[in-house]
């Protein structure tokens, strides 16, 4: 088979719709010289920068980079969570880089607007050449042409091997072959045209032009969309303003496996509104519950770090040396001390002690229990003679050494905080159409390959002369395979013919070629 075509000569071909082109070339030559030039977007160095590869593979590496930020970095946290968490230098960063609501930021939005500008310029350089190919093809084409297609061929066949005319018997191969055939006439000549698959050319264009849908609802996600993160305790409710309802919590589990390990966690939500439950459900990770175009997600789950649901205080008469018992303290109920005349009750707790003497507050460093510590409320007689703290792991700390009382922080239980992501992205229906596009994108250039095949043919001396040209756009080996069964099934009627005349009485009724 020939090499074919240059790429500037395909290109050539698609927008003048396979007519002649050397007979359009040097028809253009003529015509050029009188030309002036205009600039235009496509063919310019702006559009090929604009539309290349690398630029592209350049976004998606970036993107995915600042994603991985965006999956382990906790999003939409208040800013003293990250001070706490990664400490006043990174988590200053974070907050100063915008990190901690990365998918919001002025340069991942910047670098979304340019993937999508990339796309959209790949569609908009090929696009129109390929529809505009689609509906202008030409049928009548001249020897010169099919001579520089990647499959040629010339066969000479004998006039009366074609009882219903060669026009007929070509396009009923062709057509066995699926092909869609039409003819055209030029003087002496006849010209035979088949092409099937042509939807499978819009297949590379209908995947680019997903691409720019999906990033388009990414776009809108982040410029009108949020994620927010929030803890929720179980028998809480708690109301959500983004949504104008309520959210409750009503059972929390975890469940392990045999190892000890975490197997999955679950949250049993209730939606208010109006105090009626409107909606229920039960989520655990990749399962969210979706209301009113907020979805809550499974994100994580932890001790309180800022509460208790009851704590054992130990009390000793320092003065008599007499152990008086122990309290179980619920949080933030008061509860009487046996055999004396003091009333406790804690009014807060930290799971990480600190002190800051600048705003002479007390805060938890961190979520983890490090340095547990609890604040009571003393009172005696009904009247509060002060506020405070107890330490778990330092229980010889006492601050009111004056009072006759010896406290020891002796256990406590803290209350299992389920962690929430509330998320709104009102572009995720865009982006699962831009899915589905795709997928049918893909599917249109793997399986569905366009292809060309011309049959121009004259009479000559009692012969037919046939001359074959076409290409496949894809899946070459598989056109080459095709084109020669073509070529063979014309020339076998040439072997029907003389099967005819050597022994009539079993020469098949028709001469129509079956397709094994």
């Amino acid at each position: 088979m020939p090499g074919g075509l240059t790429p500037e000569e395909q290109q050539t071909i698609e927008l003048t719709g396979a007519v002649g082109y050397f007979e359009l070339k040097s028809s253009s030559a003529k015509e050029g010289g009188s030309d002036k030039k205009r600039w235009t977007l496509r063919g310019s160095r702006l559009l090929s920068i604009l539309s290349s590869l690398r630029l592209a593979i350049s976004l998606f590496l970036i993107l995915a980079f600042l994603t991985i930020f965006g999956t382990f970095i906790d999003q939409g946290r208040e800013a003293s969570f990250y001070l706490e968490k990664y400490g006043n230098q990174w988590g200053g960063w974070i907050v100063r880089l915008k990190v901690d609501d990365i998918y919001h930021s002025w340069y991942y939005v910047s670098f979304l607007s340019l993937l999508c500008i990339n796309a959209l310029s790949c569609v908009y350089n090929r696009f129109p050449i390929t529809v505009k190919s689609m509906f202008r093809e030409r049928v009548n084409v001249s020897r010169e042409f099919l001579k520089k297609q990647k499959g040629y061929q010339e066969l000479s066949i004998p006039k009366d091997a074609f009882p219903d005319g060669p026009v007929s018997y070509v396009k009923s191969v062709l057509s066995r072959k699926r092909y869609r055939v039409s003819e055209a006439h030029d003087g002496g000549e006849s010209v035979v045209f088949g092409q099937k698959g042509v939807i499978g050319r819009i297949g590379s264009h209908v995947a680019h032009l997903s691409v720019i849908v999906i990033l388009g609802g990414g776009l809108i996600g982040s410029l009108i969309g949020f994620r927010l993160f929030g803890t929720f305790f179980v028998h809480s409710t708690t109301f959500v303003p983004q949504g104008n309802f309520s959210l409750r919590v009503n059972k929390f589990w975890i469940n392990h496996y045999p190892n000890g390990m975490v197997k999955g966690y679950f949250s049993d939500l209730d939606v208010l509104k109006e105090g009626k439950v409107v909606t229920h459900k039960v989520i655990s990770v990749n399962h969210p519950l979706e209301y009113d175009g907020l979805r809550f997600y499974q994100a994580s789950f932890g001790e309180a770090f800022d509460r208790l649901k009851t704590a054992k205080i130990l009390v000793v008469n320092r003065e008599k040396r007499q152990f008086l018992g122990q309290v179980m303290l619920n949080w933030n109920q008061m509860a009487a001390v046996p055999k004396s005349d003091v009333s406790i009750k804690v009014i807060r707790y930290v799971s990480d002690f600190a002190f800051d003497p600048k705003t002479n507050s007390v805060y938890s460093k961190s979520e983890k229990s490090a340095n547990p510590a609890i604040q009571m409320a003393i009172y005696q007689n009904g009247k509060e003679i002060g506020e405070p703290w107890f330490f778990y792991n330092f229980p010889q700390i006492q601050v009111m050494k004056s009072l006759p009382y010896f406290f020891v922080f002796a256990g406590y239980e803290a209350p299992m905080y389920t962690g929430l992501e509330v998320a709104k992205d009102p572009g995720v229906m865009i982006v699962w159409a831009g899915s589905f596009l795709l997928v049918g994108g893909l599917f249109l250039s793997s399986y569905v390959y366009h292809r060309k095949i011309w049959v121009r043919f004259k009479e000559h001396a009692g012969s037919v002369q046939f001359a074959l040209g076409g290409f496949g756009n894809k899946d070459r080996t598989g056109f080459e395979k095709e084109f020669r069964y073509i070529v063979q099934e014309i020339e076998n009627a040439r072997h029907a013919n003389l099967q005819k005349r050597e022994n009539p009485s079993t020469a098949p009724a028709s001469n129509v070629p079956r397709e094994a």
